[in-house]
Protein backbone atom coordinates (compact mmCIF):
# COMPACT_ATOMS: atom_id res chain seq x y z
CA UNK A 1 0.00 0.00 0.00
CA UNK A 2 1.28 3.22 -1.18
CA UNK A 3 2.32 5.57 2.20
CA UNK A 4 0.72 9.28 1.69
CA UNK A 5 2.72 12.73 1.97
CA UNK A 6 1.32 13.21 5.49
CA UNK A 7 2.14 9.50 6.31
CA UNK A 8 5.54 10.07 5.09
CA UNK A 9 6.18 13.65 7.18
CA UNK A 10 4.32 12.04 10.42
CA UNK A 11 6.61 8.76 10.09
CA UNK A 12 9.45 10.82 8.73
CA UNK A 13 9.46 13.45 12.01
CA UNK A 14 9.03 11.11 14.60
CA UNK A 15 12.41 9.33 13.10
CA UNK A 16 14.03 12.77 11.98
CA UNK A 17 13.67 14.53 16.02
CA UNK A 18 15.89 11.87 17.53
CA UNK A 19 18.28 10.91 14.17
CA UNK A 20 18.88 14.85 14.72
CA UNK A 21 19.51 14.68 18.57
CA UNK A 22 21.99 12.23 18.27
CA UNK A 23 23.88 13.83 15.15
CA UNK A 24 23.94 17.14 17.42
CA UNK A 25 25.27 15.27 20.34
CA UNK A 26 28.00 13.82 18.50
CA UNK A 27 28.93 16.95 16.93
CA UNK A 28 29.74 18.35 19.69
CA UNK A 29 31.97 15.71 21.62
CA UNK A 30 33.76 15.27 18.41
CA UNK A 31 34.39 19.61 18.62
CA UNK A 32 32.50 20.07 14.92
CA UNK A 33 31.47 23.62 14.30
CA UNK A 34 28.45 22.60 12.85
CA UNK A 35 27.13 21.55 16.43
CA UNK A 36 25.98 25.58 17.28
CA UNK A 37 24.75 26.42 13.73
CA UNK A 38 23.15 23.98 11.21
CA UNK A 39 22.31 20.82 13.16
CA UNK A 40 20.15 23.07 15.70
CA UNK A 41 18.44 24.69 12.76
CA UNK A 42 17.22 21.50 12.11
CA UNK A 43 16.13 20.23 14.76
CA UNK A 44 13.71 23.29 15.01
CA UNK A 45 12.43 22.55 11.37
CA UNK A 46 11.98 18.71 12.71
CA UNK A 47 10.14 19.27 15.59
CA UNK A 48 8.02 22.37 13.86
CA UNK A 49 7.00 19.13 11.81
CA UNK A 50 6.44 16.95 14.43
CA UNK A 51 4.36 19.29 16.14
CA UNK A 52 2.50 20.07 13.30
CA UNK A 53 1.67 16.24 12.46
CA UNK A 54 1.17 15.64 15.34
CA UNK A 55 -1.88 18.84 15.79
CA UNK A 56 -3.34 17.43 12.53
CA UNK A 57 -3.36 13.69 14.31
CA UNK A 58 -5.36 14.50 16.92
CA UNK A 59 -7.87 16.57 14.37
CA UNK A 60 -8.20 13.46 12.29
CA UNK A 61 -8.90 11.67 15.59
CA UNK A 62 -11.29 13.95 16.72
CA UNK A 63 -13.15 14.33 13.46
CA UNK A 64 -13.15 10.77 12.44
CA UNK A 65 -16.81 8.64 12.05
CA UNK A 66 -16.41 6.49 14.69
CA UNK A 67 -15.81 9.20 17.46
CA UNK A 68 -17.85 8.91 20.76
CA UNK A 69 -18.01 12.29 20.63
CA UNK A 70 -20.01 12.86 17.56
CA UNK A 71 -22.78 10.01 18.32
CA UNK A 72 -26.09 11.59 19.37
CA UNK A 73 -29.06 9.59 20.28
CA UNK A 74 -31.92 9.12 17.59
CA UNK A 75 -29.24 9.92 14.58
CA UNK A 76 -28.02 7.06 12.60
CA UNK A 77 -24.54 7.46 11.38
CA UNK A 78 -22.93 6.25 8.25
CA UNK A 79 -19.26 5.75 8.61
CA UNK A 80 -17.58 7.13 5.69
CA UNK A 81 -14.23 5.26 5.89
CA UNK A 82 -13.39 2.66 3.21
CA UNK A 83 -14.42 -1.18 3.85
CA UNK A 84 -11.01 -3.51 3.53
CA UNK A 85 -11.90 -4.84 0.09
CA UNK A 86 -14.83 -4.22 -2.27
CA UNK A 87 -14.72 -7.80 -3.87
CA UNK A 88 -17.95 -9.52 -2.91
CA UNK A 89 -21.55 -8.73 -2.40
CA UNK A 90 -22.27 -5.14 -0.45
CA UNK A 91 -23.74 -5.39 2.72
CA UNK A 92 -25.04 -2.74 4.93
CA UNK A 93 -24.31 -3.39 8.84
CA UNK A 94 -26.35 -1.64 11.17
CA UNK A 95 -24.77 -1.48 15.01
CA UNK A 96 -26.73 -1.04 18.17
CA UNK A 97 -23.75 0.16 19.98
CA UNK A 98 -24.51 0.96 23.77
CA UNK A 99 -22.83 4.57 24.33
CA UNK A 100 -21.60 3.81 28.32
CA UNK A 101 -21.06 7.76 28.92
CA UNK A 102 -24.54 8.87 27.89
CA UNK A 103 -26.02 5.48 29.04
CA UNK A 104 -27.80 5.76 25.40
CA UNK A 105 -27.69 3.51 21.92
CA UNK A 106 -26.01 5.01 19.13
CA UNK A 107 -26.53 3.45 15.73
CA UNK A 108 -24.25 3.55 12.91
CA UNK A 109 -23.92 1.91 9.46
CA UNK A 110 -21.55 0.47 7.32
CA UNK A 111 -20.56 -0.65 4.03
CA UNK A 112 -19.03 -3.98 4.01
CA UNK A 113 -18.50 -6.62 0.89
CA UNK A 114 -19.25 -10.39 1.75
CA UNK A 115 -18.46 -13.28 -0.15
CA UNK A 116 -20.61 -16.45 1.15
CA UNK A 117 -18.24 -17.96 3.82
CA UNK A 118 -17.99 -14.39 5.67
CA UNK A 119 -19.49 -14.83 8.87
CA UNK A 120 -20.79 -12.03 11.45
CA UNK A 121 -17.56 -11.94 13.46
CA UNK A 122 -15.51 -11.69 10.91
CA UNK A 123 -17.17 -9.03 9.53
CA UNK A 124 -16.88 -7.07 12.58
CA UNK A 125 -13.30 -7.62 13.07
CA UNK A 126 -12.43 -6.19 9.89
CA UNK A 127 -14.88 -2.88 10.49
CA UNK A 128 -12.53 -2.71 13.65
CA UNK A 129 -9.55 -3.28 11.91
CA UNK A 130 -9.82 -1.18 8.53
CA UNK A 131 -13.23 1.50 9.39
CA UNK A 132 -13.46 1.75 12.85
CA UNK A 133 -11.20 0.83 15.81
CA UNK A 134 -13.41 2.46 18.20
CA UNK A 135 -15.83 -0.80 18.17
CA UNK A 136 -15.99 -2.77 21.16
CA UNK A 137 -17.21 -6.45 21.30
CA UNK A 138 -16.35 -9.87 23.04
CA UNK A 139 -14.25 -12.41 21.07
CA UNK A 140 -11.93 -15.28 21.17
CA UNK A 141 -11.63 -18.63 19.58
CA UNK A 142 -14.01 -17.66 16.20
CA UNK A 143 -14.99 -21.40 15.68
CA UNK A 144 -17.75 -21.74 18.19
CA UNK A 145 -16.14 -23.08 21.44
CA UNK A 146 -15.53 -20.44 23.58
CA UNK A 147 -19.01 -18.37 23.69
CA UNK A 148 -17.24 -15.42 23.78
CA UNK A 149 -19.24 -13.36 20.36
CA UNK A 150 -22.79 -13.75 21.54
CA UNK A 151 -24.88 -10.99 19.68
CA UNK A 152 -28.06 -10.22 18.84
CA UNK A 153 -28.19 -10.40 14.77
CA UNK A 154 -31.62 -8.93 13.02
CA UNK A 155 -33.18 -9.84 16.48
CA UNK A 156 -31.91 -13.26 17.10
CA UNK A 157 -29.22 -14.13 20.05
CA UNK A 158 -26.67 -16.10 18.39
CA UNK A 159 -22.76 -16.93 18.29
CA UNK A 160 -21.42 -14.30 15.46
CA UNK A 161 -18.86 -16.85 14.69
CA UNK A 162 -21.14 -19.12 13.34
CA UNK A 163 -23.49 -17.18 11.89
CA UNK A 164 -23.24 -16.52 8.03
CA UNK A 165 -22.90 -12.62 7.14
CA UNK A 166 -24.94 -13.45 3.21
CA UNK A 167 -27.36 -15.62 5.29
CA UNK A 168 -29.06 -12.98 7.51
CA UNK A 169 -28.24 -10.38 5.06
CA UNK A 170 -30.81 -12.33 2.29
CA UNK A 171 -32.89 -12.63 5.11
CA UNK A 172 -33.17 -8.59 5.91
CA UNK A 173 -33.23 -7.17 2.23
CA UNK A 174 -29.09 -6.87 2.46
CA UNK A 175 -29.03 -4.92 5.98
CA UNK A 176 -27.79 -6.99 8.95
CA UNK A 177 -28.76 -4.69 12.61
CA UNK A 178 -26.08 -6.27 15.22
CA UNK A 179 -26.82 -5.39 19.08
CA UNK A 180 -25.78 -6.28 22.86
CA UNK A 181 -27.26 -9.10 24.46
CA UNK A 182 -29.93 -6.91 26.54
CA UNK A 183 -30.22 -9.45 29.06
CA UNK A 184 -26.67 -8.80 30.68
CA UNK A 185 -25.37 -5.30 32.34
CA UNK A 186 -23.57 -3.41 28.86
CA UNK A 187 -20.05 -2.53 29.27
CA UNK A 188 -19.95 -0.94 25.73
CA UNK A 189 -21.12 -0.97 22.07
CA UNK A 190 -21.84 -4.19 22.02
CA UNK A 191 -19.91 -6.16 24.78
CA UNK A 192 -21.57 -7.39 27.73
CA UNK A 193 -20.52 -7.73 31.57
CA UNK A 194 -20.87 -11.01 32.24
CA UNK A 195 -20.00 -10.77 36.01
CA UNK A 196 -23.39 -11.58 37.73
CA UNK A 197 -24.06 -14.40 34.65
CA UNK A 198 -20.44 -15.96 36.34
CA UNK A 199 -21.44 -15.12 39.91
CA UNK A 200 -24.81 -16.97 39.14
CA UNK A 201 -23.44 -19.90 37.26
CA UNK A 202 -21.07 -20.53 40.52
CA UNK A 203 -23.75 -20.12 43.19
CA UNK A 204 -24.95 -23.26 42.37
CA UNK A 205 -21.26 -25.03 42.91
CA UNK A 206 -21.20 -26.46 39.35
CA UNK A 207 -17.97 -28.77 40.45
CA UNK A 208 -18.33 -32.77 41.75
CA UNK A 209 -19.08 -33.25 45.35
CA UNK A 210 -17.51 -36.12 46.87
CA UNK A 211 -17.83 -37.09 50.48
CA UNK A 212 -14.12 -37.67 50.94
CA UNK A 213 -12.43 -34.34 49.98
CA UNK A 214 -9.07 -36.30 49.54
CA UNK A 215 -10.23 -37.45 46.34
CA UNK A 216 -10.25 -34.11 44.80
CA UNK A 217 -6.63 -33.97 45.18
CA UNK A 218 -5.31 -37.58 45.62
CA UNK A 219 -7.26 -39.67 42.78
CA UNK A 220 -5.77 -43.05 42.69
CA UNK A 221 -8.28 -45.10 39.91
CA UNK A 222 -10.87 -43.28 37.59
CA UNK A 223 -14.57 -43.63 38.65
CA UNK A 224 -15.98 -46.02 36.31
CA UNK A 225 -19.33 -45.24 34.74
CA UNK A 226 -21.52 -46.93 32.36
CA UNK A 227 -22.62 -45.64 28.90
CA UNK A 228 -25.97 -45.41 30.37
CA UNK A 229 -25.01 -43.38 33.53
CA UNK A 230 -22.64 -41.20 31.29
CA UNK A 231 -26.19 -40.60 28.35
CA UNK A 232 -28.13 -38.51 31.71
CA UNK A 233 -25.61 -36.17 31.92
CA UNK A 234 -23.75 -35.62 28.70
CA UNK A 235 -25.94 -33.25 26.88
CA UNK A 236 -25.96 -30.75 29.62
CA UNK A 237 -22.52 -30.76 29.65
CA UNK A 238 -22.06 -28.90 26.18
CA UNK A 239 -22.76 -25.84 27.44
CA UNK A 240 -20.70 -23.05 26.40
CA UNK A 241 -21.37 -20.68 29.30
CA UNK A 242 -22.26 -17.82 26.70
CA UNK A 243 -24.97 -16.51 27.98
CA UNK A 244 -27.62 -16.27 25.06
CA UNK A 245 -30.14 -18.63 26.44
CA UNK A 246 -30.31 -15.96 29.52
CA UNK A 247 -30.79 -13.84 26.81
CA UNK A 248 -33.76 -14.92 25.70
CA UNK A 249 -35.28 -15.84 28.73
CA UNK A 250 -38.20 -13.55 29.34
CA UNK A 251 -38.14 -14.07 33.68
CA UNK A 252 -34.18 -13.29 33.48
CA UNK A 253 -34.99 -10.06 31.97
CA UNK A 254 -38.17 -8.86 34.32
CA UNK A 255 -36.32 -11.09 37.48
CA UNK A 256 -32.78 -10.36 38.25
CA UNK A 257 -32.65 -12.44 41.02
CA UNK A 258 -33.91 -15.48 39.30
CA UNK A 259 -30.41 -18.00 38.68
CA UNK A 260 -31.30 -18.47 35.39
CA UNK A 261 -31.61 -21.36 33.00
CA UNK A 262 -28.06 -22.42 32.34
CA UNK A 263 -26.87 -22.16 35.77
CA UNK A 264 -30.06 -24.62 36.66
CA UNK A 265 -29.03 -26.86 33.81
CA UNK A 266 -25.94 -27.17 35.36
CA UNK A 267 -27.29 -28.27 38.40
CA UNK A 268 -29.06 -30.97 36.81
CA UNK A 269 -25.88 -32.11 35.20
CA UNK A 270 -24.49 -32.67 38.04
CA UNK A 271 -27.18 -34.33 39.89
CA UNK A 272 -27.35 -36.54 37.12
CA UNK A 273 -23.82 -37.62 37.62
CA UNK A 274 -22.99 -41.05 38.94
CA UNK A 275 -20.22 -39.46 40.12
CA UNK A 276 -21.87 -36.72 42.28
CA UNK A 277 -22.56 -37.32 45.82
CA UNK A 278 -23.97 -34.11 46.86
CA UNK A 279 -27.40 -35.66 46.60
CA UNK A 280 -30.54 -33.99 47.71
CA UNK A 281 -28.94 -31.17 48.45
CA UNK A 282 -28.36 -29.72 45.26
CA UNK A 283 -32.02 -30.10 44.44
CA UNK A 284 -32.70 -28.88 47.49
CA UNK A 285 -30.21 -25.42 47.21
CA UNK A 286 -31.99 -24.43 44.18
CA UNK A 287 -35.74 -25.00 45.43
CA UNK A 288 -37.30 -21.56 45.68
CA UNK A 289 -38.85 -18.56 44.00
CA UNK A 290 -34.89 -17.33 42.53
CA UNK A 291 -34.52 -21.18 41.53
CA UNK A 292 -36.65 -23.64 39.52
CA UNK A 293 -40.12 -22.22 40.48
CA UNK A 294 -39.16 -18.80 38.84
CA UNK A 295 -39.01 -20.67 35.48
CA UNK A 296 -42.27 -19.70 33.54
CA UNK A 297 -41.46 -22.85 30.99
CA UNK A 298 -41.34 -20.51 27.68
CA UNK A 299 -38.44 -22.59 25.91
CA UNK A 300 -36.80 -20.00 24.58
CA UNK A 301 -34.05 -20.65 26.50
CA UNK A 302 -33.33 -23.82 24.39
CA UNK A 303 -34.20 -22.26 21.16
CA UNK A 304 -31.61 -19.76 21.67
CA UNK A 305 -28.80 -22.21 22.95
CA UNK A 306 -26.13 -23.00 19.98
CA UNK A 307 -25.09 -26.15 21.17
CA UNK A 308 -28.75 -27.76 21.24
CA UNK A 309 -28.42 -28.13 24.94
CA UNK A 310 -31.88 -28.04 26.77
CA UNK A 311 -32.11 -26.16 29.74
CA UNK A 312 -35.80 -25.88 30.15
CA UNK A 313 -36.47 -29.33 30.03
CA UNK A 314 -33.82 -29.59 32.43
CA UNK A 315 -35.44 -27.16 34.61
CA UNK A 316 -38.54 -28.93 34.45
CA UNK A 317 -37.03 -32.19 35.15
CA UNK A 318 -35.36 -30.59 38.14
CA UNK A 319 -38.69 -29.97 39.33
CA UNK A 320 -39.88 -33.43 39.20
CA UNK A 321 -37.14 -34.44 41.22
CA UNK A 322 -38.25 -32.30 44.11
CA UNK A 323 -41.62 -33.44 44.07
CA UNK A 324 -40.33 -36.66 43.91
CA UNK A 325 -38.05 -36.09 47.33
CA UNK A 326 -41.17 -34.78 49.42
CA UNK A 327 -43.10 -38.08 49.09
CA UNK A 328 -39.56 -39.84 50.36
CA UNK A 329 -39.37 -40.31 53.37
CA UNK A 330 -35.34 -40.24 53.55
CA UNK A 331 -33.46 -37.75 54.88
CA UNK A 332 -32.05 -34.44 52.76
CA UNK A 333 -28.67 -34.44 54.39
Amino acid sequence: MRASRYEIAMYGSMVGVPLLMFMIMLAMYLSSPYAYTLLPALLIVALGAFAVTGAKEIYLHSAYPGSRNRMVKGIEEHSSAHPRSTKGEPVTIAIKRFNAQSREFDRISYRYYATKLTTVLGALIDIKSYQDNTLSMRYNCRMGICGSCSMVVNGKPVLACETNLMNVAEAGNGIVEVSPMLGHPLKKDIAPDLTEFFAKHKSVEPTLYREKAAEKYQVKAAIPQTKDEVDKYLPYSYCLMCGLCLDACPVVNSNPNFVGPQALSQVYRYHKDSRDQKGKRRLFDVDSAEGVWGCEFSGSCSKACPKGVDPAAAIQMLKGSLMQSITEDDKVL
